[in-house]
């Protein structure tokens, strides 16, 4: 199931969406620096990031629109009280879906659930390369690059490095790689990703003087 980050700045509502939302099983975190979205996005990287507005989100919206409306991970924003207005202004700002906060709880899962399996379906059919420095990916013909280098990856290994590339700067935990890139649910307990981590290294950073995959201590990894 997709892990919500849940931006709420009343901590009762905020607590009471955050149960509702793990009783319907999603791995949920609860954070309440609404002043600062990117600080709680690098702490954990979401399925999903869903906002709940009350009256006006429009600082959210502002905070968005200096993100990029290239995120990795779908947007969606919970009204608490509906206004057309306010529907149309957080889509212009790049929110990908605003629903009413009184919608029942089944319903509301069922459109998380939608919306984080379209955006991973669309955002993965219309990316062909993907770079970050001197490091880039070829999509369609499942190739990588250091530079002029070629990089042979096995199938795996190129599956993990496209999941890092597409968050790159971002921290991406350790679950959520091992459950998006092998399907395993991270209750197994296996180290299956700090290995094939080392693999990439020794692939892309051994020998070089910029790395570029580093570890999160006690969360997972990244690349910047």
């Amino acid at each position: 199931m997709d892990s919500v980050l849940l931006i709420q700045e009343d901590p009762a509502a905020g607590l009471s969406r955050s149960m509702e939302l793990e009783q319907a099983g999603f791995e949920v975190t609860l954070n309440g620096e609404t002043d600062n979205i990117g600080e709680a996005l690098s702490r954990e990287m979401p399925g999903i990031l869903i906002l709940m507005v009350k009256a006006t989100g429009r600082g959210y919206y502002e905070q968005l629109e200096r993100m990029g409306k290239d995120l990795s991970f779908p947007v969606m924003v919970l009204l608490e009280e509906w206004s057309t207005d306010e529907a149309v202004e957080a889509l212009e700002a790049g929110v990908n879906e605003v629903v009413d906060a009184s919608v029942p709880l089944r319903e509301l899962a069922a459109r998380i659930v939608s919306l984080t399996s379209l955006y991973r379906r669309f955002s993965d059919g219309y990316i062909n390369d993907l770079q970050y420095e001197d490091l880039r990916m070829e999509i369609k013909g499942r190739k990588a690059f250091r530079g002029d280098e070629a990089i042979k990856l096995t199938p795996k290994e190129f599956d993990l490095l496209r999941y890092l590339m597409k968050r790159a700067e971002q921290v991406c935990q350790r679950e959520a790689i091992l459950q998006e890139v092998w399907g395993y649910d991270f209750s197994t307990g296996t180290n299956v990703v700090d290995v094939y981590i080392r693999h990439l290294r020794k692939k892309i950073d051994k020998g070089r003087s910029r790395k570029l995959i580093h570890t999160v201590r006690g969360t997972g990894y990244m690349i910047r």
